[in-house]
Formats: structure tokens, C-alpha cells, sequence
């Protein structure tokens, strides 16, 4: 008879431990969903736990830690727009002078008026770029987020630029369907693929390889333009950066930008050297993409 007991108050510990930690298991599992949610930019910041249990202390470091990223991701942004905010000032007080040039270079009838108008028209490119990337970096643009194939976004955009080049090859292999913001995912193409143009040969090829997996999106851009030193890879998104051996054409933000749209699509892009040329690997997780 004692024994039965035994073994029934032994069942019932066990049924109890079972359920505890069943249930930490399941605060756990939660813990880590709302940490990936948070970390994708599609969840709220933890609260702290007011119970007392081996979960609660993981709890609570989940939630510091989101919380002292919360005050430094703020302290960043302030910087940011404290950056953009002089760089849209001093742009804008350029604009009215260099209206004004070349209001004077078209009224002077130069023989350089061509060449002068182009040096202004460089200028104010490189005035607009820099005032674009100033509002990417401290999220001063609104993303609107849908589903788009994005094959014919990629042809879209080869169609503008072909007329320049029109000696140039490309072969578009692959498609996939994301959400992404198809206004700014298009301008990240076209620098990317003007890059390509500028630096091959008059015959150039570029090959772009689009590939979908249930997780994320990976699009390669490879060209045969011989590639850049090894030493300039992990500088070509910075601004004004130029690899040894490249024209001097555009302003030197293109890439730059590029980085801060995939960057906003919560993606990542890298740049390296083929056999031919040169490889930029996009990648853009779907799950990231699922709300924003």
C-alpha cells in the first residue's frame, strides 16, 4: 500500500516537473521569437519579468540588452540627422550659386561653355547624391514595402541604360518574387549595373543571376572588366572611394548608396573578384521582409 503512495506522489512530481518545464521550454521558444522579431525591426522591445524562476533571469538580460540598444540606436539616429540636417543646408547653399554660374557660363558663349557646363552639371549631381544618402543613412526616406518580381524590375532598368551602351551584353538568368520598395530596389540596380557599363570594355558582359530560397533572396552581379585590386574590396561602398585603376567618372556615392538601400531591405551586399571581373552578392532575408 505505501508503495503505491510512493509511487503516486512520484507520479505527480514528475507530472508537475514535466509541466514547469514544458512551460519554461515554451517561454523560452517566445523569448526567441520575440528577440528575432525585434532584432528583424518587425517586433516591440522585451518587457522585464517579475517572476522569479530560472527563466527570469534570461528574461531580464534579453531585456537590457534590447533596452541599451534602444539608447544607443536613438544616440546613432540624433547624429545621423544632426549630419544630414548640415549636409542639407550646405547643399542648399550651393544650389543658388551654381544656378547662377551657369545662368552666367550660357549668357558668356565660351568656347569651353560645354565643358564648363558639364563641370556645374557634375556638381549638382554630385549635390543630389549626397544629399539622397544623408537622408538614407538617418531614415529620412518612407519605404513602401510590396510584393514585386523582380526580373522584370531588373529589365526595366537595363532598358534605360541600354542606349548608352548599347554594345554592351547582359544576361538576366533566374527571377524571384519579394517585398521590397521597387522605387529604391530599381535606383540600387541601376547604380549597380551602371558601374558594371562603366567599367568594361566597349563588348562588355554582365551576368546577373537572381536565386529564391523559403528564407532569403540572392541576386549576384558579375561583369568582365578585370576586377579591382584585392586591397580596394572592402572599400568599395564607402563614399568618395575610388578603386587604383578606375575613371574618374560620377560622383563617387553610387555604391555608397546602394549599401544603404539593401541595408534599409535589412540585407547585405559584398563585392569580389572572378577569374574576369568583378562580383557584387546581394542577399536579402524574406523573413526580415515579412512587416515593416
Amino acid at each position: 500500500m505505501v508503495g503505491y503512495v510512493i509511487s503516486g506522489v512520484l507520479a505527480v512530481i514528475a507530472a508537475v516537473l514535466a509541466v514547469r518545464l514544458l512551460m519554461q521550454k515554451k517561454r523560452i521558444e517566445r523569448l526567441a521569437e520575440q528577440m528575432e522579431d525585434y532584432l528583424t525591426g518587425i517586433g516591440k522591445p522585451l518587457s522585464y519579468s517579475l517572476k522569479e524562476d530560472a527563466v527570469a533571469p534570461l528574461e531580464n538580460a534579453a531585456a537590457e540588452m534590447e533596452n541599451r540598444i534602444e539608447v544607443e540606436k536613438e544616440r546613432y539616429q540624433q547624429e545621423a540627422r544632426r549630419t544630414s540636417d548640415l549636409t542639407a543646408d550646405i547643399s542648399h547653399q550651393l544650389k543658388t550659386p551654381l544656378a547662377s554660374l551657369r545662368l552666367f557660363v550660357e549668357m558668356d558663349e565660351s568656347p569651353h561653355m560645354a565643358q564648363e557646363i558639364s563641370q556645374i552639371e557634375r556638381m549638382e549631381t554630385l549635390i543630389g547624391s549626397l544629399l539622397r544618402l544623408e537622408k538614407l543613412c538617418a531614415d529620412g526616406y518612407e519605404f513602401s514595402f510590396a510584393e514585386h518580381p523582380i526580373q522584370p524590375l531588373i529589365q526595366e532598368v537595363w532598358n534605360r541604360l541600354q542606349p548608352l551602351w548599347p554594345e554592351k551584353e547582359i544576361v538576366l538568368d533566374g527571377d524571384a518574387v519579394i517585398r521590397c520598395d521597387e522605387k529604391w530596389l530599381s535606383e540600387a540596380f541601376l547604380n549597380l549595373l551602371k558601374n558594371a557599363c562603366e567599367h568594361t570594355a566597349s563588348d562588355g558582359k554582365i551576368t546577373v543571376t537572381l536565386e529564391q530560397t523559403d528564407r532569403a533572396f540572392y541576386c549576384t552581379i558579375e561583369d568582365n572588366g578585370g576586377g579591382v585590386p584585392e586591397q580596394d574590396l572592402p572599400h568599395l561602398f564607402e563614399r568618395f572611394y575610388r578603386a587604383e585603376g578606375q575613371k574618374q567618372s560620377g560622383a563617387g556615392l553610387g555604391l555608397a548608396i546602394v549599401k544603404e538601400i539593401i541595408f534599409r531591405h535589412h540585407g547585405h551586399i559584398i563585392a569580389e573578384n572572378t577569374k574576369f571581373g568583378l562580383k557584387f552578392i546581394i542577399s536579402i532575408p524574406i523573413l526580415n521582409l515579412a512587416k515593416t
